[in-house]
């Protein structure tokens, strides 16, 4: 995959979160409610980090195990010439312990 088009993709997953819980009835503005852990992470300068998986496969199986742990994934898919490619998914936010215990295992990228 080309750098940019990962960028754009990052930057997709990176915005899913507040474009997800949209619940304004207009599209000039969003209104999202939020959770006390969600207003504490935005204050704080809404941390992310970007880790690599090595294949389609991982990036399910890291987000079924986020979601079992109760942690809100956004994916990100993108269309290719016959299907639906899952390439990219921002996990949460939730506190950081609990997301390194579903990532520790991955590396920068």
């Amino acid at each position: 995959m080309k750098r940019a088009s990962l960028a754009a993709m990052i930057a997709d997953a990176s915005t899913k979160f507040f474009l997800d819980n949209d619940e304004s009835d207009t599209h000039d503005r969003l209104s999202v409610n939020l959770t006390q852990e969600e207003t504490e992470w935005i204050s704080s300068g809404s941390f992310r980090i970007v880790l690599g998986v090595p294949s389609e496969s991982a990036l399910r199986s890291l987000t079924n195990r986020a979601e079992l742990a109760g942690i809100q994934c956004y994916p990100v898919t993108r269309s290719t010439d016959d299907m639906q490619e899952f390439c990219c998914v921002a996990i949460g936010p939730d506190d950081s312990e609990t997301i390194d215990e579903i990532t520790k295992n991955l590396s920068l990228l």
